[in-house]
């Protein structure tokens, strides 16, 4: 896969530009919390350079690469949807004018609940929530459809869970 000297030469520009590129990163970025998938698609592709030992400036090559990646991170972001309409999702989940009126009113008070929680939410963490539990989507299924790397789209979701959990248990106003 990567041989050693890849791997130290990758390490030791991690230790010594590390913050720099995080910081770089997050300055380019509408959202912070792509910043690690960032970080970790320029260290991986350093990983990939079969001649490290011909760079002769690693910080300058490190934050070209970084831009390379931010480029084409822009260009998925723009290309694909990656807007979810949740009041459409949520919209789905209405009753039927013929159902019973009790499930009506239980269903309705569902996505009351629902809505409470979707807005306590940042936006992207929210559409997540809603592609996996109303859309069936799978997590990579997710993260084509937000743009985002599988990883993010798995933090997303665990960060939804974690509130609807709290919201349950009544640590977190629903």
């Amino acid at each position: 896969m990567h041989n050693p000297e890849n791997r130290s030469f990758v390490a030791s520009i991690a230790s010594q530009y590390g913050r720099r590129l995080r910081r770089f990163l997050s300055v380019r970025l509408r959202n912070v919390h792509d910043v690690p998938d960032l970080a970790q698609e320029v260290f991986l592709r350093l990983l990939r350079v079969s001649h490290q030992e011909t760079i002769r400036n690693p910080e300058a090559y490190l934050f070209t690469v970084a831009g390379h990646v931010l480029h084409q991170h822009a260009l998925r972001q723009s290309a694909g949807p990656s807007f979810v309409d949740i009041t459409d999702a949520v919209s789905d989940l209405t009753s039927p004018a013929d159902e019973d009126p009790t499930a009506r009113t239980e269903n309705a008070q569902r996505v009351e609940r629902l809505e409470r929680i979707l807005a306590r939410l940042p936006p992207r963490v929210g559409a997540a929530l809603v592609l996996h539990r109303i859309g069936g989507f799978t997590v990579q299924e997710i993260a084509d459809q937000m743009g985002v790397a599988r990883e993010t789209a798995k933090k997303y979701l665990a960060r939804a869970a974690e509130h609807c959990r709290k919201s349950r248990d009544g640590n977190v106003e629903a």
